[in-house]
């Protein structure tokens, strides 16, 4: 019988996050493409975004998206399938282009690095509290299929594989810690926080405090070293000052501002 630690020790850790694709239709292939045609995709998932920041999951219609992205019905559910569908794509192509040109000064492969993105992607969650409530809603929702939970789920690897990779690595988890269900069980926290924030169940000014907490608490017990160390160190700090750790600014950097990622 093969140990916790043997396994975790073979797996091989990657050096950049390869995200799963969330196809379009999980039915149909495209079989034709044309400049008009992902002009037309573009276009649907951006007014979905625009949507979804403007009146959340309860008032986003199929048929006013249709009448913005001057497409018809039939032609949008050929092209995504389901509603739940067009709004994954949306959502999970938004943050991949915010995070494709994002430039942070601490390295995604520390617990400094990962508590710096957790403040800097949910400071800017803040700021879109209707859009936010909409990716919760889909990561909880029943219905919603395996590879659409999988898409929204990878959303939080993307900042952390490295550093769960580096653990591995370096045999800095304990023993009984299975590195994917870890993975899972922080994504369900960070989720769950953010939920509760945009239902408003925790106050604003609460918000980023009670989910790096959150992460912190449940990570330290699978945590040796170093590593360790610092997510203790860190959540005394919080708990006496009352304040989060600060980090430099990181930058947004695309190679030319696009009106596309402004309204993501």
């Amino acid at each position: 019988m093969t140990s916790t630690t043997s396994n975790r020790r073979a797996t091989k850790p990657s050096e950049t996050v390869v995200a799963s694709e969330l196809t379009s239709h999980p039915e149909k292939q495209l079989v034709y493409s044309s400049p008009s045609i992902h002009e037309r995709r573009r276009r649907i998932l951006r007014e979905a975004r625009k949507m979804l920041a403007e009146g959340g999951l309860e008032k986003f219609s199929i048929r006013t998206l249709c009448k913005r992205a001057d497409v018809a019905q039939r032609t949008l559910y050929n092209a995504f399938h389901n509603r739940d569908r067009i709004m994954a794509l949306a959502i999970r192509e938004a943050y991949e282009d915010v995070n494709r040109y994002m430039r942070y000064r601490t390295s995604a492969e520390t617990v400094e690095g990962i508590v710096d993105r957790l403040i800097s992607v949910n400071t800017r969650n803040l700021r879109a509290r209707n859009y936010t409530q909409a990716v919760a809603a889909i990561f909880f929702a029943p219905a919603a299929s395996h590879d659409i939970w999988v898409a929204l789920r990878e959303m939080v690897d993307i900042n952390l594989r490295q550093w769960l990779d580096r653990l591995v690595r370096e045999d800095l988890l304990e023993d009984w810690v299975r590195v994917e269900e870890l993975a899972n069980e922080i994504a369900n926290i960070e989720y769950a926080t953010i939920n509760d924030w945009a239902q408003g169940r925790i106050p604003d000014d609460q918000y980023v405090r009670r989910l790096i907490t959150g992460v912190l608490t449940h990570v330290v017990g699978a945590l040796r070293g170093d590593d360790k160390a610092t997510a203790l160190r860190m959540l005394r700090q919080i708990r006496e000052t009352g304040k989060l750790p600060e980090f430099p600014k990181p930058v947004y950097a695309p190679p030319e501002r696009s009106t596309e990622t402004e309204d993501a």
